[in-house]
């Protein structure tokens, strides 16, 4: 071994370097194209030996669709240091080697001008991009699926957004969902498909029976034995055989087929087609096998969403049954409080429309404008329980009937309080001679312990009682009661439905039915 003082002369460090280098080395005089060296890496990929090289025109280590090329484009080349991608090196024992390629600079030895050409196997960088790119396929596939999932509201939409977006921006040609039948040969029904190579379907006949020649294909094998079936290539499946043809024809180089099934006993296979051979590595094929679960519980899910929605229907029309036999309930007891009270006769139903009108203005639902409009109908059903001539008395109440009048609130609650009403028709009644302030019956609650809809009632109660005749006053002019509720706003009376029923009155003309505007 020389000590660490030797000089190495550059000639002998170039031979170590050409004779080492990792990277197939070939130098070929530019004006004859033939091969005037290889170091032992060339030997190696090309399976030549370098006395067979030498001399060879280096187009010939090409495959022959690639040897044009290779001489315009190393032509062109001459002038400046290169890289030559998209080639293939044929070997002497006819293997095509996609290789990655650069030029040197042009140099002048033995009076021949001479550029050294490296070749490197790029096969495993190939092989390694093909499987992150099949994973990247799958994965992105699946990402777009699982959004479809999310949104699809039928069977049939689901499958079809599934399919479109397995094969939308990707490397797969086709994917299409067959779902198995229970006719006699079992038949295999296509319920979604998209994918340019759409056409191979056309006239393609699946079934799961094990007896027929279109149930020995991987979609019937996958759904009859509830395994994956993946064929690598179809140029040599021997189980693709009857298909091979037409996978031709649209470009079908390997597909995989996944089985599902649903609660409701719906047996299917989802099939994905690929262009390239062995497109589906492990992780693509896991991630395909989570997604054909996903669609088993998207159709479990839609399945549930329906039958949910069909008990909404019916719970819906039991309620609508529920809310006339109650209304119909409503109407005969206002008529037996108005025998008992005539000169308030309308009182109720002209307090309803009213509330009901504030409502609308407040944007509450149609269900809710129910609920208040029964409220408002019955709000003074506790006077049923007051004496006749108390209620009709023409003088002014003493003090012992005033409180007994100021009770048909509470009384009102008692006899309603247990019929069942969708909506909290007692409660609203109880409290619609309340307060905000407090100074309200039979509680004295506050503003926020009153309901909404009470605070409602309580201004068109307020309004239509002013306003209508009485046996002892006459009605107070519609300008005067509107002044008044305006100054009980915020304080005894809900500002809101205040501003909102003097606006009906003045602004937008509202009237009540038989209402004489004063």
């Amino acid at each position: 071994m020389a000590n660490s003082s030797t000089i190495v002369e550059p000639q002998t460090l170039y031979e170590l370097c050409w004779t080492y280098a990792p990277g197939s080395m070939f130098a070929f005089d530019v004006r004859s194209g033939e091969i005037i060296d290889a170091n032992p890496a060339a030997e190696k990929l090309t399976e030549y030996r370098r006395e067979e090289l030498l001399g060879m025109d280096i187009a010939t280590l090409h495959p022959a669709e690639e040897r044009e090329r290779v001489r315009e484009e190393f032509l062109a080349a001459e002038q400046q240091p290169s890289a030559h991608p998209g080639f293939h090196l044929q070997s002497k024992l006819g293997r095509q080697i996609p290789v990655k390629i650069s030029s040197s600079e042009l140099q002048v030895i033995d009076r021949r001008t001479v550029v050294i050409y490296s070749y490197i196997d790029i096969t495993d960088s190939l092989e390694t991009d093909h499987r992150l790119s099949a994973q990247n396929w799958a994965l992105s596939a699946y990402a777009s699926a699982a959004l479809a999932l999310g949104k699809a509201s039928d069977p049939a939409s689901l499958f079809q957004a599934i399919c479109e977006a397995i094969t939308k921006e990707s490397a797969y040609a086709l994917a299409w969902i067959g779902i198995a039948g229970n006719d006699s040969s079992l038949s295999v029904r296509t319920a979604a498909a998209a994918g340019k190579a759409l056409g191979y379907l056309d006239g393609l006949h699946v079934t799961c029976s094990e007896r027929e020649p279109g149930g020995q294909g991987p979609v019937g094998v996958a759904i009859r034995t509830k395994t994956v079936q993946i064929i690598e290539d179809t140029e040599t499946s021997a189980a693709f055989e009857p298909w091979r043809e037409q996978a031709r024809q649209f470009g079908i180089r390997c597909c995989i087929a996944i089985p599902f099934r649903a609660e409701s006993n719906c047996h299917g296979a989802l099939m994905v087609y690929a262009a390239r051979p062995r497109a589906f590595e492990p992780l693509a094929v896991e991630v395909f096998e989570h997604l054909a679960e996903q669609i088993g519980h998207g159709l479990h899910a839609i399945e549930q969403d329906r039958v949910l929605q069909e008990e909404r229907a019916q719970l819906s029309r039991m309620e609508a049954q529920l809310t006339m036999a109650l209304s119909a309930m409503v109407a005969p007891i206002v008529q037996a409080m108005e025998m008992r009270d005539p000169y308030t006769v309308g009182h109720q139903g002209r307090v309803a429309e009213i509330a009901v009108a504030i409502g609308q203005e407040m944007g509450w639902s149609e269900d809710r404008l129910r609920g208040l409009r029964v409220a408002a109908l019955v709000h003074d059903i506790g006077k049923i329980s007051i004496p006749a001539e108390i209620l009709t008395k023409p003088g002014m109440l003493s003090d012992a009937e005033r409180a007994m009048i100021n009770q048909h609130a509470e009384n009102g609650y008692t006899i309603l309080k247990d019929i069942p009403f969708p909506w909290p028709i007692a409660e609203i009644v109880h409290q619609h001679h309340e307060k905000l302030d407090g100074s309200g019956y039979p509680r004295g609650l506050n503003a926020d312990a009153m309901l909404p809809e009470a605070k409602v009632l309580a201004v068109a109660d307020v309004v239509e009682a002013m306003a209508s005749y009485r046996p002892y006053r006459p009605g107070v002019k519609l300008h005067l009661v509107l002044r008044h509720i305006q100054k009980l706003a915020g304080t005894e009376l809900d500002a809101e439905a205040v501003r909102i029923c003097v606006a009906l009155f003045r602004d937008k003309h509202f009237m009540l039915s038989g209402w004489i505007r004063n």
